[in-house]
Parts: C-alpha cells; structure tokens; sequence
C-alpha cells in the first residue's frame, strides 16, 4: 500500500460507475472500504469534468496512485497528470474512451480497457478477482448498462429496477447500498423491483405523451430525420426506458431517440438511444463536431452535454411529433 491514500475518480449518480468504484475500493482495502484512509473518492459527471478536475488536482498531495472507475479523463487532463510523474490507472469499457487511449504510453499509465464489456464493474472485478465469482448484483449491473440491451426477461427488469432505486449520490451511500444488494440472489432482487418497476412503466407512459421531434442529420452525409425527444430525468424511468425510447424512434421512422435534461450546473445532457445497428457513439461525436458539445459513449447508448439552455435551444429546435406513441397499460413483453 502506498504511505498516503490513493485518489479513485468514478463517474457519479451511475450505478455502474460506483460499483466499480467499490469493487477497487475492496481491493485495495477490504469490504468496509467507504473508510478515508482506504482512498479519496471523487465524483466525476461529464457534463460538469472541470470541477472534476479541479477536485483530482486538490488531491494530488497523496503520493497514492490515480484511478479512474468507468470513465476516462479528457486528453489534455490525462497527458497532465501523466505528466507529473503520477501512477494512472484508467479503467473503462466505453468506446468513446479508445481515442483518449490510443497512442499513449509510459510507465504511468496501466489500462484496463475492453470496449466490448457490457459493464465496467464486472470488467473490474474479473481484473482484480479474477478467481472469485462475483456477487448476483455486479452480473445485474453487466446486463443493465449502456441501453440495457442485456435484460431481457421481467424478472431481470424488476432486479435492475431495484438496482436503480439505491441511493448513490455519494460514495458511502453507494457503497452501503452495494454491499447490502451483495447479499442478495438474483430472485431476491426480482421480487422486491416488482413494484418499482412497474412505477417505472407508468412514468414512460406519461412522460411520451408529452414527445416532441427535432429535426437533425444525426450522421455526417446522412440523411436528416425527425428524431423523437422527451424531457426529463433519465435515472427516474428505470432500464425499459431505453428499449421504449428506440421504439419511439422507429415509430417515427428515425434509428435514433433522445432524452434531454437541465443540470445543475445550467448545463443539458442530451441522451441517445439506438438498437445499436446506428451507432449512438458515432451520433455522439458528430453532434459534438457540429454543436460545441462534448460527450461519447456505447453503439446504443451516449449521451452529448451542453453548456447551457440557450446553446442546446439554438442546436436543438423542437417540433410537434408525427406519430405520438400508444400508451401502454401494462409493462412491454420482452423482445
């Protein structure tokens, strides 16, 4: 162990992003491993990364190594802090990730980086527990991320809803709730998401009545589409949003639909959905080259930031929807 802490900087309010914080946290210090002297967590949301970096360079005093848990910082950053001489270890699975990487070496710099994982926490766990099976809620977690292409039956959607009820807006809170969710199996999870989940159908419903379209060449040389979008907070619609929202697109004969929501810090977050034959990470990337947003992602699932209301209004001029979706009664039958 290093003589002062190390610094591990994951990517907040994502359940995946603490898992695989607590999965280093338990490598490096045991289960209880929410303690101070174990590491300095730091939360880190892309649509906000300065006040991500700022917080890292207050805690570069520890000659504790760096570690960032399903994300990886911004070029300039990393070349900064590899530049000082500090260990960096970036562990993460997005594809938009593979640029940031490519081409740079040095001692410093350790990768753990599968583009073709479904999640960043069983990727961590299989590289630091490589002999140990890991608990029924990180294989959850592997099925949920990204567009939560892996859930497929409703007991897997009511685990995954229960899931994404935890609290996990700070370290301690996140890790309290995994390691309680640790304990249970697969049909415990299932039968206490029962309820969640189809609170979770309900909101859809509502929130589709209100879709609107924006009309947007989402590929470079493409064709221009009437894209679907609704307004509101992804993480209080469960993982069937992702499936309905592709839905939605395809109703309206475009291969992509978005959510869009205001941040705290006045900043929009634009999420895109796709059935990842229309590669979301490559709408992320054009959006950013054509807007002056940042952002990257998964084949189905990104998500672009903005850095005000203003500048996501002028790039993102609304319309009425052509086809309003049908409302559902009843939770969707798997696919």
């Amino acid at each position: 162990m290093p003589t002062s802490p190390p610094i591990i900087v994951y990517h907040a309010d994502c359940i995946d992003g603490a898992a695989s914080a607590w999965i280093i946290a338990k490598a490096l210090g045991g289960e209880d491993a929410a303690a101070k002297d174990v590491a300095i967590f730091i939360p880190y949301r892309h649509n906000d990364s300065k006040t991500g970096e700022e917080a890292v360079r207050a805690a570069l005093h520890t000659d504790g190594a760096v570690y960032f848990a399903d994300l990886t910082p911004e070029k300039p950053f990393l070349d900064e802090l590899l530049a000082s001489g500090k260990d960096v270890h970036v562990l993460d699975h997005h594809t938009s990730a593979a640029e940031t990487l490519g081409g740079r070496k040095g001692a410093n710099l350790h990768t753990c980086f599968d583009p073709a994982a479904p999640s960043a926490a069983k990727m961590i766990w299989t590289h630091f527990f490589p002999a140990e099976k890991p608990p029924a809620v990180i294989g959850l977690i592997d099925l949920m991320d990204g567009a939560a292409s892996g859930l497929s039956t409703p007991e897997e959607f009511a685990a995954a809803a229960l899931i994404d009820a935890q609290n996990i807006h700070t370290h301690e809170d996140a890790f309290a709730a995994l390691r309680g969710l640790a304990k249970l199996n697969f049909n415990d999870m299932a039968k206490k998401g029962e309820r969640i989940d189809a609170k979770h159908t309900r909101l859809i419903d509502q929130l589709f009545e209100k879709a609107a379209a924006v009309h947007l060449q989402i590929l470079p040389g493409g064709k221009s589409f009437d894209v679907p979008i609704v307004n509101g907070n992804l993480k209080n619609y469960g993982r069937r949003i992702s499936a309905r929202l592709v839905e939605l697109g395809r109703a309206n004969g475009a291969p992509a639909a978005f959510m869009w929501s205001l941040q705290k810090n006045g900043a929009v977050s634009l999420y895109i959905r796709t059935d990842g034959d229309t590669d979301a990470n490559e709408i992320a990337k054009h959006l950013c080259k054509t807007t002056g947003a940042t952002g990257g992602g998964h084949k189905d699932a990104a998500a672009v930031h903005f850095a005000s209301i203003l500048d996501f209004a002028r790039h993102m001029p609304m319309k009425a929807l052509k086809q309003p979706p049908k409302v559902r009664r009843e939770p969707p039958s798997p696919s």
